[in-house]
C-alpha cells in the first residue's frame, strides 16, 4: 500500500502530502495534523509482507518506535506514540525540513563542520543505548 497525497489515516487525524522517501524497511511520508501541525510519518514497507521474516521485522519497527518514543535528546526525533493504519505499523514523528547530506550540492563536508555532525551522532547513540 502506497499512500497518496490527501489521503487521510487515523480517521483524519492525519493527511497526508506526500513522500519524503523510502529504505528497505519503511517508506516515509509527509502527513499533516488534523490542527495543522506538519509530521513525518514513518511507515512499514507493505511489499515486505512477503517476506518469510516479515513477522520478526515488523516486531523490530515497532519496538524501534517505542524505544525512540522514549528518548529526549536534541539530536535525536521526537517520535510519537505507534499505531497499526489496517495492517500497517505507523511511527509519527517530528517533521525537520532541510536537505539530507546526500542531496546536498556539495556532499563533502569541512573539516569541521563534519566532526561537529560526528559528535552530534555519538551522543544520540550513547541516548539510545542507555
Amino acid at each position: 500500500m502506497v499512500w497518496e497525497k490527501g489521503q487521510q489515516l487515523r480517521d483524519g487525524k492525519y493527511i497526508i502530502e506526500g513522500e519524503l522517501g523510502r529504505g528497505v524497511l519503511g517508506i516515509t511520508y509527509r502527513a499533516r495534523r488534523r490542527e495543522g501541525k506538519i509530521v513525518a510519518l514513518k511507515a512499514l514497507n507493505e511489499e515486505l509482507r512477503l517476506h518469510k521474516d516479515y513477522e520478526r521485522l515488523e516486531t523490530m519497527f515497532f519496538g524501534e518506535a517505542v524505544k525512540l518514543a522514549k528518548c529526549n535528546h536534541p539530536h535525536i526525533v521526537k517520535v510519537e506514540t505507534p499505531f497499526k493504519e489496517g495492517e500497517i505499523w505507523c511511527m509519527p514523528m517530528e517533521y525537520i525540513a532541510g536537505v539530507d547530506l546526500a542531496k546536498r550540492e556539495n556532499p563533502i563536508l569541512p573539516e569541521e563542520e563534519a566532526l561537529e555532525y560526528i559528535r552530534q551522532v555519538r551522543e544520540a547513540l550513547s541516548e539510545v543505548h542507555r
